[in-house]
């Protein structure tokens, strides 16, 4: 198998956009329900405009999945905030093949959206898996999926891209 580098992967990847008009009417048509409920608190827009520095969120994922709707809606906020940030998205596909042996990820483990937090030299500082780490942590997920697809857990998800962010 041929393998590609993080660096060579972003570059292959697409914009939000254009990851965003591959979806469905329905599928498209959540992303600004999504990203309308964002509410970020003054603190944490000033330390994501603060950032003087380049990073690159690399995400494998499809617009089909209500986790890739959700947290990938974050990071273009975050994109938005600051022209510091970069985003690029690859299939899942691509990410199973290639983003899975560079993270030592098992491919039928592999998860979307994964999302690679990389310095402006494309080394990997962090990543998010899925789901932020509260909602992983419930054992039902069932019992408060509703609330989680309605965006009450989009703090959580914030946060954790806030902790990746504070190490850099």
């Amino acid at each position: 198998m041929t393998e590609m580098s993080l660096k060579e992967l972003f570059d292959v990847g697409v914009n939000f956009e254009s990851a965003v008009g591959q979806g469905t009417k329905n599928e498209r048509a959540r992303i600004p329900k999504n990203y309308s409920r964002i509410i970020l608190e003054e603190d944490k827009i000033e330390f994501l405009k603060n950032i003087d520095f380049e990073v690159n969120f690399l995400v494998s994922g499809e617009i089909w999945c209500p986790d890739f709707q959700i947290n990938v809606s974050i990071l273009k906020k975050f994109c938005d905030i600051n022209s510091n940030f970069n985003l690029s998205i690859i299939t899942m596909a691509r990410g199973k093949k290639y983003l899975s042996s560079i993270l030592n990820i098992d491919k039928e483990n592999f998860k979307g959206p994964t999302v690679c937090v990389l310095d402006k030299n494309f080394n990997l500082k962090g990543i998010f898996e899925e789901r932020p780490t509260s909602v992983k942590s419930v054992e039902d997920f069932e019992s408060i999926k509703l609330d989680y697809y309605k965006g009450r857990y989009i703090p959580d998800s914030v946060n954790d891209f806030f902790k990746i962010l504070n190490t850099l």
